[in-house]
């Protein structure tokens, strides 16, 4: 019985650490996120895009073509909202329709940058280089490397993640 009740307060420290690190991450989260908004918010209003249409663009960088159901999938809402979404951005001239060129489906539709989006999130990437080297500079790359390698072991489980639970 006292051995049990050993094993029960040594567990009990790191439930609570974990508790603690993971109202840390949300916080974090919360915080990137707000950041952001604030920094992309003059850029968003000169390419007439809300945030949530700054976020589909940003989800088709370098090229990547996406169809509506993945952008659907990605962004967590209805694909009527989607709809709405890309239909502005086309009006806004930042993305356009593109017939599947690769897949041999002619039936699937594509949604991609216009010039004038990728010109969108080159200005977007700039202004958030910006501000990390400005958080970041005076950390030595070595914390700078360490801090990376958590971050992409997270990233990675998230992944996993996603993909074990969207089946």
């Amino acid at each position: 019985m006292i051995l049990h009740t050993v094993e029960i307060k040594e567990v009990q420290p790191m439930v609570k650490n974990l508790s603690s690190h993971i109202e840390f991450m949300g916080e974090f989260i919360d915080d990137v996120n707000t950041l952001l908004a604030k920094l992309l918010k003059a850029l968003r209003e000169e390419y007439n895009v809300s945030k949530e249409q700054a976020n589909v663009i940003l989800m088709l960088e370098n090229g990547k073509a996406m169809t509506l159901t993945e952008i659907t999938e990605r962004q967590g809402v209805n694909k009527a909202a989607v709809s709405r979404r890309i239909k502005k951005l086309i009006q806004a001239e930042v993305v356009q329709w593109d017939k599947s060129e690769d897949t041999g489906d002619q039936r699937l539709k594509y949604i991609k940058l216009t010039e004038k989006g990728k010109q969108f999130n080159r200005k977007s990437k700039s202004i958030i280089n910006d501000i990390v080297s400005d958080i970041l500079h005076d950390l030595s790359d070595d914390e700078i490397e360490q801090a990376r390698y958590v971050l992409e072991i997270i990233d990675q489980r998230l992944k996993n993640f996603n993909i074990k639970h969207h089946s």
